[in-house]
């Protein structure tokens, strides 16, 4: 009989990090579990740790792969997963002993298609930081479309794109065929852009249980050229992503994706601004984000002068760095 839950963890060189997590994955009582757990090629001694808490618990299945990213790790778990719900979690974060009991009777209660979970973050001591919620303006009492939730969360400038807080029904999923995007970071964006259009009913439970561990180590914080190219590059992914959700979209469904176009689009440009970017990699990237015709997407998501002079500032910038890139 297939579970109740299938938690997908993907693991990459998470060792000083992994007893704590998978320790807080077994300690989940509530619905039948099955817990799938990625290695996507650690040099480490994660693999070990991992193949020493699965011959503590059967509920543990091991995947092994060459590295491939997080995307191509969590996609391998969807591909295993046989629950009828489906959480995440990352293989340095922590799960408050009940969350998926207390997700699964919710979402099952009020014949959800996704909750919407919410977490704190940390660094070293998750004990301290309890109380600290990330999300604090969902409509927590409310069941919505993910449309309507879209517009909602981009309206109060809270749409939480992180896969790690969705407790999600997996027939939608797989019925949607939404999988991560394998050429990209900031693959959670279009994911959940994904998710809203597909669901029908979303709710919000309120209580932070999941435990975000904020790594300075990780690809989002590193100033290495070659992680900031990549991030400024998803970033132009994104928005080519977000038009093409939009297309084909009801007006009040293409403004919010035009807004978060916006949004994404000023960390784009303090990544060009003040990364680690030379002026050859600086001017080709400007190139594609005009020929994009991005700063279009973003003057339609513009609904007050400040985000009309992002706009603007954004396209100026691209010019001044595009010629300056083709001067000899």
């Amino acid at each position: 009989m297939p579970p109740d839950v299938s938690l997908i963890i993907p693991v990459f060189n998470n060792e000083a990090f992994l007893d704590e997590s998978l320790s807080s994955a077994r300690a989940q009582e509530g619905p039948s579990l099955e817990i799938i757990i990625i290695d996507d090629g650690s040099t480490d001694a994660s693999l070990e740790k991992i193949k020493a808490h699965a011959a503590l618990d059967p509920r543990i299945v091991v995947i092994t792969q060459a590295n491939q990213g997080v995307s191509a790790a969590r996609n391998a778990g969807l591909d295993r997963a046989s629950g009828k719900w489906l959480a995440f979690l990352d293989g340095d974060d922590w799960l408050a002993p009940g969350s998926l009991a207390a997700w699964h009777q919710q979402a099952e209660r009020d014949h959800l298609d996704c909750l919407m979970c919410n977490g704190f973050s940390f660094e070293k001591d998750i004990q301290t930081l309890l109380d600290e919620a990330i999300l604090r303006r969902q409509p927590w009492d409310s069941i919505l479309t993910g449309p309507a939730w879209m517009m909602h969360a981009v309206k109060v400038k809270e749409w939480p794109h992180y896969v790690w807080m969705q407790f999600c029904r997996r027939s939608v999923i797989e019925e949607a065929n939404i999988r991560f995007r394998r050429d990209m970071i900031h693959e959670d964006v279009p994911w959940t852009v994904q998710l809203a259009l597909a669901i029908k009913r979303i709710g919000f439970s309120q209580p932070p249980r999941y435990g975000y561990r904020r790594n300075r180590a990780s690809l989002t914080q590193s100033r290495d050229p070659d992680k900031v190219r990549h991030r400024i590059a998803s970033y132009l992914k994104v928005a080519a992503l977000m038009k093409e959700f939009a297309h084909g979209q009801p007006p009040a469904v293409r403004r919010p994706l035009r807004k978060q176009t916006l949004r994404e689009m000023g960390h784009f440009l303090g990544l060009m601004r003040k990364g680690n970017v030379s002026p050859a990699d600086r001017s080709q990237f400007a190139a594609q984000f005009l020929a994009a015709r991005i700063a279009g997407q973003m003057l339609k998501g513009a609904s007050n002068y400040r985000e009309l002079a992002a706009t603007f500032k954004a396209w100026y910038l691209c010019h001044i760095w595009k010629r300056r890139g083709a001067q000899p």
